[in-house]
């Protein structure tokens, strides 16, 4: 199956055979001058495709899932297209199959699951650590030294959040959410939040946004009526976030705070309503979505990390995926109505057409691997066969289930 490409000719494509990718690379040894043995260079680091998916007994219905938690399915995690792990899910293996309650985090399968009374977290199957408490987990970063840090918000819809590392508390908001990813800079790990009441305790705290920086909440800024901050992003010499007016604005929908300056975004595109900071390694965009008031329709807007306008997409057309590399975003589309076509956007330009009827699971269903685009999903006019894209090349599988995210370590 062929794919539209929308972008002209694309670069070379990984050839698909058995796996997607199956490259290695060696680093040589380096002569020593003095003449002795050869000093061996470290080796190089090479991005590998790793895939996540669920699988179901053959002909098992699961769209509708009516044995949901008794079926004998599983969780699995691919390597370069070989499968290297699998992980039986249901109620007595305290996993699940719901595709955002497991992650590919480093190489490694880690799954969380709520029992009666507890949240229990695993690694490629094995408990690491459990707790008392039913959490839906929002965030979750494993450290450079193998900590486990989450943030979970009660499974009984209560307004606040817990941060923890290896279940064990840091903060706790009774009220209030997390405006950043949990990050990690030279060994500290930080979370930016919103806290709407006071806290006691021994980390005492007034309404306000804050950062975590390793050892105590930081005060970013107070509460305000005329402003929100809506995204946080910690940098190798800086702290930055973008705020929102909440009332519109012709001149300017929001700002971009960095360097201790304020960065005014374009009105023009309508009052910002939401915003992710987008990081690739070297820079950031700011993805939002505006209110427009001309249209009466959401608008998806790109800025760059001085807030001049990147692209805008046509007024109602909002990705529900996006992410950046290499210097480019990333935006993937699906239309409404009866066909659910998906597309991918780069820079704002039509770049691949993957067809209809199609659908895509789990929270990060594609990436950027050795300068080819993956994307997993699911095609539904094929019996919902599983197929992973490699720019305009679609591999199908046969087993009966889906993917549910792809990554790059």
């Amino acid at each position: 199956m062929k794919i539209r490409c929308a972008a002209g000719t694309v670069s070379k494509l990984l050839a698909m055979g058995t796996g997607l990718v199956l490259f290695t690379m060696c680093g040589k040894d380096r002569s020593d001058p003095e003449g002795g043995m050869p000093a061996p260079e470290p080796p190089a680091h090479i991005d590998t495709l790793y895939v996540t998916g669920v699988e179901y007994p053959a002909g098992y219905d699961w769209v509708k899932d009516q044995e949901y938690g008794t079926v004998e399915c599983l969780l699995f995690l691919e390597k370069a297209g070989e499968r290297i792990l699998e992980v039986p899910v249901g109620y007595s293996y305290e996993t699940a199959s719901d595709p955002d309650m497991h992650r590919c985090v480093d190489g490694h399968l880690y799954t969380d699951y709520s029992t009666d009374t507890e949240t229990v977290i695993k690694r490629d199957g094995v408990t690491l650590f459990r707790y008392q408490g039913r959490e839906v987990i929002t965030c979750f970063h494993v450290s450079d030294s193998s900590d486990v840090y989450t943030v979970g918000r009660p499974r009984s819809g209560g307004p606040g959040f817990t941060f923890r590392m290896n279940g064990q508390e840091l903060i706790a908001v009774e009220e209030g959410k997390a405006v950043s990813c949990i990050q990690e800079k030279d060994g500290r790990v930080y979370l930016a939040y919103r806290q709407e009441s006071r806290s006691g305790g021994a980390a005492d705290t007034r309404p306000g946004y804050y950062l975590y920086d390793g050892t105590r909440p930081v005060l970013i800024s107070e509460l305000s009526d005329d402003e929100e901050i809506l995204s946080v992003f910690v940098t190798d010499t800086d702290v930055i976030y973008v705020a929102g007016y909440k009332k519109w604005d012709m001149m300017q929908s929001g700002y971009l705070y960095r360097d201790g300056k304020k960065y005014p975004l374009s009105g023009e595109y309508g009052t910002l309503a939401a915003c992710r900071i987008l990081h690739d390694g070297e820079g950031i965009y700011l993805a939002g979505i505006c209110n427009d008031s001309m249209s009466g329709k959401y608008r998806y807007a790109v800025w760059d990390g001085s807030g001049s306008p990147v692209y805008t997409l046509t007024p109602g057309m909002i990705p529900y995926y996006s992410f950046a590399e290499g210097g480019d975003v990333y935006d993937f589309i699906q239309s409404e109505g009866v066909f659910n076509d998906i597309s991918c956007m780069k820079n704002g330009n039509a770049f691949y057409s993957y067809g209809q009827d199609l659908s895509s699971y789990g929270n990060a269903p594609a990436a950027v691997c050795r300068d080819s685009l993956y994307f997993a999903f699911s095609d539904r006019g094929a019996g919902r066969k599983p197929c992973i894209a490699a720019d305009d090349r679609v591999r199908d599988y046969s087993f009966n289930g889906f993917f549910t995210g792809v990554s790059v370590w």
